[in-house]
């Protein structure tokens, strides 16, 4: 008998813990899906989109092209860098990439993303504040850069 008692404190230990697992995963999912709408309600006051659009009709003619990646809404990677930091693999991104030919492949790329210290917004890797005044001026700089202007 002490055997089977000692099985049903285990089982009740056990559904204690179970439960409490299943309210953290809970709680973790809700801070993460918090921090993806907050991403998206910052892209969305940002106009990126409507930046990179402008941007490649004005001053590439059309002929560029405008992709926009949410790293949770696709299994694709969001910079195709294989030697990535695991952390950084699994992080929440939303993309915005303005690709044109001129001699040879060009790229502008806003990424906006959660770290430990909050929501980030880079352009071509270089951080700047998540402002629109911020990120304008950032976007020609950036635009100059890449054609070596």
């Amino acid at each position: 008998m002490a055997w089977l008692d000692s099985l049903s404190e285990l089982k009740e230990e056990l559904a204690g813990v179970r439960a409490e697992r299943l309210s953290q995963t809970s709680v973790d999912e809700a801070e993460i899906q918090e921090e993806r709408d907050e991403l998206s309600r910052l892209a969305e006051s940002l106009a990126v989109s409507d930046l990179l659009a402008e941007m490649n009709a004005t001053l590439l003619d059309g002929q560029g092209s405008v992709e926009k990646i949410v790293s949770w809404e696709s299994d694709e990677e969001v910079d195709g860098d294989q030697d990535a930091d695991p952390e950084e693999e699994n992080a929440d991104v939303i993309a915005l990439i303005l690709t044109w030919e001129e001699r040879g492949e060009r790229e502008l790329a806003i990424d906006l993303g959660v770290t430990d210290d909050g929501i980030y917004v880079q352009v071509n890797g270089i951080e700047v504040r998540a402002e629109r005044e911020a990120l304008e001026p950032a976007l020609l700089q950036a635009f100059r850069e890449e054609l070596e202007l």
